[in-house]
């Protein structure tokens, strides 16, 4: 089995117990400034009808997307092209399957990600500048499953089957948990991966989609609010893209984890 590839998994596997720990204690050790008092203040004020109109929102629009709005996504990226890219740099790691080949097919992945990330800080702050918040829900969910989407087809995987939408909502939940809740939940999404493909394997997808929702819910929670107020909405909009990087960041991961492993196990069951 290439020695490169080898490095590289416990390169992830590293990579990940670091970021489960950081989040762990930043939890126990994190001494509060005045900016988080009063991000915490604030949002001790805003009204329980404004939380639950926002829990709502994202659960509609997670609802609309999952059930009807796949389609008007896939309209915002080239699925055929960024698949034929992926076979091009998998043919290249079946070849030489080395540290070179692996970041040519992040590379690629990355690429979106970058953009995207753009289109969200755009439209935050533009829609924020107006004084909109909750309607920019949708259209950032929109992007968010849009950069996914692409992540998932840049490693090899087809978004559109149901129990990879599962996987989907089960790893935005994860990224965006409390930070005590992280490590439990991380392990319910690697236990999705490691089962996912077995035919008696029982799931709940609207109780997935009230998870996951609930976690940007909550994220976005004093953003939206402030979002909704003229001018000062900017500040709100800008919440947008950190939200994006901290999710995206976690997906890549889990993506690339997953497509090593498959990778791995593929070399070791040819020799």
């Amino acid at each position: 089995m290439p020695r490169d590839l080898d490095d590289l998994w416990e390169k992830i596997l590293k990579s990940e117990e670091a970021m489960l720990q950081r989040k762990q204690q930043k939890n126990i050790y994190q001494n509060f400034t005045k900016l988080d008092e009063l991000k915490q203040e604030l949002e001790n004020k805003i009204p329980e009808k404004m939380i639950h109109t926002l829990d709502k929102g994202f659960y509609k629009a997670f609802q609309l997307i999952f059930t009807k709005g796949i389609e008007v996504i896939e309209k915002t990226f080239r699925e055929e092209e960024l698949d034929i890219t992926f076979r091009v740099n998998d043919f290249r790691i079946n070849q030489r399957p080395d540290k070179k080949s692996l970041k040519l097919l992040d590379k690629e992945v990355k690429k979106g990600q970058r953009f995207n990330s753009y289109v969200t800080l755009a439209e935050g702050m533009g829609l924020g500048a107006l004084g909109i918040g909750l309607p920019d829900i949708p259209l950032f969910l929109g992007v968010l499953l849009k950069g996914i989407y692409e992540t998932a087809i840049g490693y090899g995987f087809n978004y559109k089957e149901e129990k990879e939408q599962i996987l989907i909502l089960k790893m935005i939940t994860a990224a965006l948990s409390a930070d005590e809740e992280i490590r439990n939940l991380n392990d319910n999404v690697n236990f999705w991966i490691m089962k996912m493909n077995e035919s008696q394997i029982s799931y709940d997808f609207e109780d997935e989609i009230k998870k996951a929702s609930y976690a940007l819910s909550k994220a976005l929670l004093l953003s939206k609010f402030v979002q909704g107020f003229f001018v000062i909405g900017i500040v709100g909009g800008m919440v947008n893209p950190i939200v994006y990087h901290k999710v995206m960041k976690y997906v890549s991961l889990k993506y690339k984890k997953r497509y090593l492993f498959q990778k791995r196990l593929g070399i070791k069951n040819e020799r």
